[in-house]
Formats: C-alpha cells, structure tokens, sequence
C-alpha cells in the first residue's frame, strides 16, 4: 500500500506540470494503484501446502504419515524354538528324577519324574536314549518311555530308554532294581565301577578279571550281564 501512495503523489506532481495529460495519466496512476492494492491484499491469503517451500524455508510434512510409494514397516512373530527332548537321537542321555514308592499291591516300586536332557559323563545322566519315533519300543533293554504332544494332539517326541551303564563308572547299588551314578570316591558298602557291559548275554563269563576275580549282575529279561570289580559288593 505504502509503494501505491508514493507512486500517486509522483502522477500528482506530474500532472501539476503537464496538465493536457492529465485524464490519462490519472486512470492510469488509479489502475495501478489500485492494482497494487489488490495485490498487497490477496498475498497474505495465499495456503501453505504441507511440503512446499516458502520465503526459502522447508516446511516438513505432517508427522506420522507414510510417504507415497513407500511400504510401512511390519514385524513378524519369532519362531518358536523346538522341545530339547525332540532333539535327543539313540545314544543320547537323559536325567530322569526317581522317586520311591508303592505300586497297586503295595510293593516298592520307582516313581519317574519329568526327563530333561543331560550330558552322558555327568552323574546326573542316569538313562540314554534306545529309541526315538512314533513306533512302539521294542527290544528287551528299554525300561522306559516318554512321550509329548502339542496342542492340536500332534507329537512333539516318542522316546525309549534305558538305563546308562557305562564302562568305567561308579554306582551306588544299594537299591540295585535303581541305582545311582556316584563319584568313584564315595565311601559305601555296596560303590561298584563297571568293568564291563555285555548286551544279548546272560553269563558272566566274559567279564574281565583282576586279582580279586570279578563280579557280576544278569538280567534274564533284558538279556544283559553288566561286570564289576572282584571286590565290588552290588546290592540285592
């Protein structure tokens, strides 16, 4: 507005000189006057659209949109990781906590508890693995067998166990329809150490001698003989 006024008062003087011109020169001082206040009042009306620069300044879009042509980031759910007994394969081991007590008859008899996977050295790892699918156990050695299924009823394990005798370990045989792995130092009536472990085989005949000569346990039904020390006192 300030510029339409000093540019009038110029028309103004101009006129006072030049008076024949002076119809023209005034429409013509007018129009532009007035066009120039029609500019300097529209201009301040002019919409800002998000993301276009004005005056040299960038105005950043609206937070939280997704630029065209752009994917919005997704998640997915984390595999579930497998049951550490569907990994066990035959020879592998088990601990299998086991608990006295009493069958239908009243008889003493051996409660197992839940199996976790074991190292077989450790003193913990009191059965290994004969078995594993959906097929029945079979073969004499097993005593026992564990199995899972998920949810919707599918199986996660079907496992066949016996019990881990092994060649050059102790045991405390006190309760010798269970025994216990102990460290070969354990003080004890009835610690023998495996001297030997023969499958199929219901003698003793093969089991290897020192001086005291050997010792040994059958087991009919599961056509195994398992040899000891000469001194070694195996429990009943």
């Amino acid at each position: 507005m300030a510029v339409a006024l000093l540019f009038s008062s110029a028309i103004v003087g101009f006129l006072v000189i030049r008076g024949k011109r002076a119809l023209v020169l005034v429409t013509l001082a007018l129009g532009i006057s007035g066009w120039l206040a029609l500019a300097a009042g529209v201009q301040p009306g002019v919409a800002v659209l998000t993301g276009d620069t004005v005056a040299g300044t960038a105005v950043p879009p609206a937070p939280g949109l997704v630029p065209a042509g752009s994917t919005a980031p997704t998640t997915s759910a984390k595999p579930v990781a497998p049951d550490p007994m569907s990994l066990l394969k035959p020879g592998d081991c088990v601990e299998v906590p086991m608990e006295a007590a009493t069958d239908a008859s009243g008889a003493p008899t051996w409660k197992p508890g839940s199996p976790d996977p074991a190292d077989c050295t450790s003193l913990d790892a009191n059965y290994r693995v004969l078995q594993t699918g959906p097929e029945p156990c079979a073969g004499p050695l097993f005593e026992l067998e564990t199995s899972r299924k998920d949810h919707s009823g599918k199986q996660l394990y079907h496992l066949c166990l016996a019990f881990d005798w092994r060649v050059g370990v102790c045991y405390d045989t006190a309760h010798m329809d269970e025994p216990s792995k102990v460290d070969c130092g354990t003080p004890g009536d009835h610690i023998v150490q495996a001297t030997a472990v023969l499958e199929d085989s219901t003698s003793g005949a093969g089991c290897p001698r020192d001086g005291k000569g050997a010792v040994w346990v059958v087991w009919d039904k599961r056509r195994m003989t398992v040899c000891f020390r000469g001194g070694d006192d195996p429990g009943k």
